[in-house]
């Protein structure tokens, strides 16, 4: 297991994106968030459609809704997002904006259909395809003064937490961290206190920034049956093949503007920067499994649970420091090339759903969501994960609920619709605050055009969220956040043919 893994719970609950070269209770957050979004239709109702089925958003929502399609259907969709994000820190504001492009979905439904005056299972439906449950694609960029500490008191804070380090122990024990820093003259020997370190910021007051761009995403390869008994109870289940792959680089620089900052004469500091980089893959499988139930025409009921995801993770990562002083003097430094594989289950999920069907003119449908956070667990053949695991059960909800809600009215050919969607805080509330509790509110809109054998799509959502970050956390001290805005603007369409 490698070093450097969150020291407290702020870290771990205030400041959710990115604490890179380390497996923590960050990782088990991100890839427990899966999003809506597989279909434009679907996306244009706030991913409200656990109850109506008969659309290849079925498979990750309610597989139950396979068993309502009575044609086969071939399906794929493309998605274009736009992410805002804005920062402030120590009262200074920076903006970043990113443009991605996906693919939201492609797959086929083939249905069996069977004569419609006898009873019993009137239908099969075999489905396959893929489907993006997450878009990892952001910039963000945060800047101000710090006048009371600095990223290398952590690196100190670190070496006195394990008892010290000589200089040959620094290379074995803090290659990615405190070593860079020490090849660097940034960390020089304590001549007092024995394996202990002084920095050449003593006192803070350095003009602090960093730049992190994320990329990738989450996707899932999924198999589906779906089966309809005498058009009242529709049932179905999935069995799902997910992928991660989320690469972080980060550029964090401390810098002397006001050159006041000195240790001695012949050695003051003027800037450091530190680049680091992770790349994250994973594989796993979950299952699905879902139910529809008409009691009446106008009414539609539905259930799904889903499985844990259980996946298999690997990083890779490395980190370099640069240093520069007034006397002329530059170092750099770069760190061996790090990796370390362990495993990551994912919370299940449990989905409630309502639709009105007003005949062939309008459609209202709600879900409700329940997930418990608090039960995604870490673990490792060499590793325990103990303090991690703690954390995730201590700072995680282990009742966070999301709703969706949809409409759709149909005129002719085509069909208008809206939705809205509040994902409530993964994060308890003691453990954070009411405007960065990484809530998410969306609002979404489109429209669609359908005749026999061809329809078409097209779906716009909106999405807000807020968070804070810490580039690190000190035991006795408070160190500046960044309080980070998010919006996306996302667009998906989707083509589709019956036969």
């Amino acid at each position: 297991m490698k070093n450097n893994i969150s020291k407290g719970m702020l870290i771990a609950c205030l400041f959710y994106p990115l604490l890179i070269n380390a497996q923590s209770e960050i990782d088990a957050l991100r890839y427990s968030r899966p999003m809506f979004g597989i279909t434009a239709r679907s996306f244009s109702m706030g991913g409200a459609f656990g109850a109506l089925g008969a659309d290849f958003s079925s498979l990750s929502s309610n597989p139950g809704g396979l068993g309502a399609y009575r044609k086969s259907e071939f399906t794929f969709s493309m998605g274009f997002a736009n992410r805002n994000a804005e920062s402030v820190f120590s009262g200074n504001s920076e903006f970043e904006n990113r443009f991605s492009f996906d693919i939201p979905n492609a797959g086929l439904v083939i249905a069996f259909p069977k004569n419609q005056d006898t009873e019993g299972w009137k239908q099969f439906s075999f489905a396959l395809g893929y489907h993006r449950t997450a878009n990892f694609n952001t910039e963000i960029t945060y800047a101000g003064k710090n006048n009371n500490n600095s990223m290398l008191d952590d690196f100190i804070e670190d070496i006195q937490q394990y008892g010290g380090a000589t200089p040959e122990d620094l290379h074995f024990d803090f290659p990615f961290d405190a070593d860079l820093a020490y090849q660097t003259y940034l960390l020089n020997p304590d001549t007092i206190n024995f394996n202990q370190y002084i920095s050449v910021i003593p006192d803070g007051g350095e003009f602090q920034s960093e730049n992190i761009v994320t990329h990738g995403g989450m996707g899932e390869f999924s198999l589906g049956f779906g089966s309809n008994y005498n058009e009242k109870i529709m049932i179905g289940f999935t069995i799902g093949f997910p992928s991660i792959h989320y690469e972080e680089e980060s550029v964090y620089e401390e810098r002397d503007i006001d050159q006041n900052i000195s240790v001695a004469d012949s050695l003051n500091f003027r800037s450091f920067r530190y680049d680091r980089h992770l790349l994250t893959s994973g594989y796993g499988f979950n299952a699905k499994f879902g139910l529809i139930v008409k009691p009446a025409n106008w009414l539609r009921l539905g259930a799904a649970i889903h499985s844990p995801t259980f996946y298999y993770m690997h990083d890779a990562y490395h980190s370099a420091m640069f240093s520069s002083f007034e006397n002329g003097g530059s170092y750099q430094y770069y760190s061996p090339e790090g990796g370390y594989s362990y495993h990551l289950t994912t919370p299940f999920k449990a989905v409630g759903s309502l639709a009105f069907v007003m005949g062939k003119s309008a459609i209202l449908s709600f879900d409700y969501e329940m997930t418990d956070y608090s039960m995604a667990h870490l673990d490792a053949s060499d590793y325990s994960f103990s303090p991690e695991n703690k954390m995730i059960n201590t700072v995680y909800n282990d009742f966070s609920s999301n709703l969706r809600g949809g409409l759709e009215i149909k005129y002719k050919k085509f069909a208008f619709r809206g939705g809205a969607a509040y994902y409530s805080s993964p994060i308890k509330s003691n453990y954070t605050t009411a405007d960065t509790d990484q809530h998410i509110f969306s609002y979404t809109g489109g429209i669609g055009f359908r005749e026999k054998h061809f329809f078409f799509d097209i779906g716009y959502g909106y999405f807000m969220m807020s968070e804070s970050y810490t580039p690190y956390t000190l035991t006795n001290e408070n160190v500046p956040y960044a309080k980070i805005d998010k919006t996306d603007n996302r667009v998906i369409t989707t083509f589709g043919f019956r036969f």
